[in-house]
Parts: structure tokens; sequence; C-alpha cells
């Protein structure tokens, strides 16, 4: 029964990071960032799901909103900052990144992420499912299938338009694609806007679980950072493997180990595979 119902936790955990670690995907992808501040978009769309609560407005609407203006954020932080450094060597953009997760983090502090508060659930998706002898709360269910709605969405969408054919050109070989007149710039304000928007889904969607504080997705970053590594460098198909790899060795691990445990064995796990396998699960990632 233990065993049964913290496999179905971990799948929950698991969606909650397969929205946020594709994100990082297509922005490493893409572009050869690595975003240290994925983390403060996450905090940013739990703490944006509070705001638009305290205003008066739906779950519904702040699940739109949210991603929105964030995304929106994200397009201007590309156009402004990250395309400045977007030729020069890596370590550059991680401390860029870094130091902007610390503002956006800092400006939440000063619009109440000093406190941690809960986003309620709608009265539509409250109550508790049965499988079998198992009880799982609807929420949670509602959060798995939006998570996996989205990421065949998205995949349709790479796969079918003019927009995921330059994404997937970009990815698989900048260079020839530069060459077949694919606009670098353009095509990185609208990636890192939709990454932007995939966290702040994630934030507010798992502002009733996790909490939402000004922080909160400094962890979430760590376990995401972990997905991507395990799946592969810029491999969409290997995050969304690693995402649930990730959920239930995190939850079994809390469940059975404590937490600090379990994330020495995602550590062991990750180190393994960088020493081993550093091309990911599907060997399709990249090892610059």
């Amino acid at each position: 029964m233990l065993a049964a119902s913290l496999a179905l936790n971990g799948l929950v955990m698991g969606s909650v990071l397969l929205l946020f670690s594709l994100g990082l995907t297509l922005i490493y992808g893409v572009g050869r960032i690595v975003n240290f501040a994925h983390g403060a978009f996450f905090s940013l769309g739990a703490m944006a799901g509070i705001w638009a609560a305290n205003s008066g407005l739906p779950f519904w609407a702040a699940l739109i909103v949210a991603p929105l203006g964030v995304g929106l954020l994200g397009v201007l932080l590309d156009w402004a900052v990250f395309a400045r450094i977007r030729d020069r060597p890596m370590v550059d953009s991680l401390l860029l990144t870094f130091g902007l997760a610390l503002f956006i983090t800092g400006v939440l502090y000063e619009f109440g992420g000093r406190n941690v508060q809960i986003l309620a659930i709608p009265p539509s998706l409250q109550g508790i499912v049965s499988l079998g002898a198992i009880k799982l709360p609807v929420y949670r269910v509602f959060l798995s299938a939006l998570a996996i709605l989205l990421t065949v969405a998205l995949l349709l969408f790479l796969k079918n338009s003019d927009w995921g054919l330059r994404v997937r050109a970009a990815n698989d070989d900048p260079e020839m694609g530069a060459c077949l007149g694919i606009d670098r710039e353009n095509l990185m304000h609208s990636v890192v806007g939709v990454s932007a928007a995939l966290a702040a889904i994630s934030g507010v969607v798992g502002a009733p679980i996790f909490t939402a504080y000004a922080s909160v997705g400094d962890k979430i970053l760590i376990l995401a950072f972990m997905t991507v590594i395990l799946g592969g460098l810029g491999s969409l198909r290997g995050a969304i493997v690693a995402a649930y790899v990730v959920g239930l060795i995190t939850v079994f691990g809390e469940g059975y180990f404590g937490g600090q445990l379990a994330l020495m064995l995602l550590f062991v796990l990750v180190m393994a595979m960088l020493i081993n396998w550093p091309r990911g699960f599907f060997g399709e990632g990249r090892t610059e």
C-alpha cells in the first residue's frame, strides 16, 4: 500500500519536474545557456498565483495570466540581457543568470515572498479519487494530466510547426541553421519566453502542494538540473523520462530513508551518468 501510494506521488512530482525541465532543456538546446534564473521563474509563477488569488481572480485565471506575464518577462530578459552574452563563454551565462536569480528572488521577498503561503485548490478539483485501495487527491491527478497534455502539445508543435522546425534545427546543428537563414535572435526570444511560461505554469500548479514563497524554486531547480543531466543536455525525450525517474527516486527516498539520503542517491546517480553515459538515457545529449 505504501509503495503504491509513493509511486503515485512520485509520478505527481515527476509531472512538476517535467514541465519545469522542458524549459531548461529548450534554452540549453537552442541557446547553450545554463539558466540558473529558471528557478526564480518557478517562484515568480507561484507568487503570481498567490497575488491573483488575493486580487480575487480564480485559479483558472491565474493559470493563464501568470504564464503569459512570466513568458513576456522571459522575452524581455532575453532581449535585454541574455542576447548581450550570447556568444561569450558559458561561465558568463552561469554568473549572469545566477545574479539574475538572486535579483528576482530579492524582488519577490519585498512583495510578500518572505512568508510561506499556500494557493487554495479550486472547489472543482477538491476531493479524493480512488484507484483500487489507493486514494489520491483529485488535484494531483489533474496536475499530472495537465503536465502530460502540455508536454504532448509542445512535442506536436515542435514537430509540425515552422517554429518547431527552426527550434529543432538550431538544437541539432546551430551552424547549419544559421546557414539556412534562421534568425537566431528572434528564435531565442521566443524560446526563452516559452521556457519561462512553462516554469510559471509549474509554479502555479505546484503552489497548492509545494507552497509559494520567494525561494521555493531553488529545490526544484536542483532536481531539474539532475533531470536534464540524466536525460542528456538538450534532449527532450531524455528530459521526459528523467523527470519521472527523479520524481520517483525523490519520493521513495523521502518515504523510506529521509530527504537527505534521497538527494545523496540522486547525486550518485548523476555522477555515474556523467562518468559513464554523459549523453543521457537515449544518447542524444551534448557533452560540450
